[in-house]
């Protein structure tokens, strides 16, 4: 196989490769000309609205990576020391490693295993089984004692989390979801 950006042989299929058809050349050489290489300017404001419009969203924020996103995420739900956060066990990462940043534990949960994305019917389970609400109205984890805080659902390869089952099932157990599209925007 040979990679669009050289003629070099490559030996492995890879997981994402950049497609570079359009006008990106001079895009980034109209960001190199006028200076604005960093987290303002023109596109920075056109990819935003152009992405919170596709994904139907009111807003959109650029930040410099999904890691960063996540984390902000987080933060935004008030995720904080001694809760716990939903990931799923086929993740890149940051998907665990950000609820650590935020001083909380991961608690996986399996995947399906036709799409490898967390596995509604299994989080479900975990949730009556394994987990009570209490009279402030919040859900906490028999074992550990520990606030359920969030889910973070990940598209794994592009393959959509059953998100209005997902958002019901949290509804009701008053959780937070935090949707990474990450790898299938």
């Amino acid at each position: 196989m040979t990679s669009i950006i050289s003629d070099k042989r490559l030996n492995v299929i890879p997981l994402s490769e950049p497609a570079i058809i359009g006008n990106e050349w001079k895009y980034i050489k109209d960001c190199l000309d006028t200076g604005w290489v960093s987290s303002v300017g023109s596109y920075v404001n056109r990819f935003e609205k152009m992405v919170a419009e596709y994904v139907d969203c009111k807003y959109g924020i650029a930040v410099v990576n999904g890691t960063s996103a996540l984390h902000l995420s987080l933060l935004v739900c008030g995720v904080k020391s001694g809760d716990e956060v939903i990931v799923p066990t086929v993740t890149f990462v940051a998907t665990a490693n950000v609820v650590t940043y935020c001083g909380a534990d991961p608690v996986f949960i399996d995947c399906d295993q036709e799409t490898l994305c967390l596995d509604v019917e299994k989080l479900k389970l975990f949730l009556e089984m394994e987990c009570i609400r209490k009279n402030d109205g919040h859900t906490y984890n028999k074992a550990s004692g520990r606030r359920i805080k969030a889910i973070m659902a990940v598209h794994i390869f592009g393959h959509p989390v059953e998100m209005d089952e997902l958002n019901g099932l949290c509804q009701r157990y008053n959780i937070d979801v935090i949707e990474d599209a990450t790898e299938s925007l």
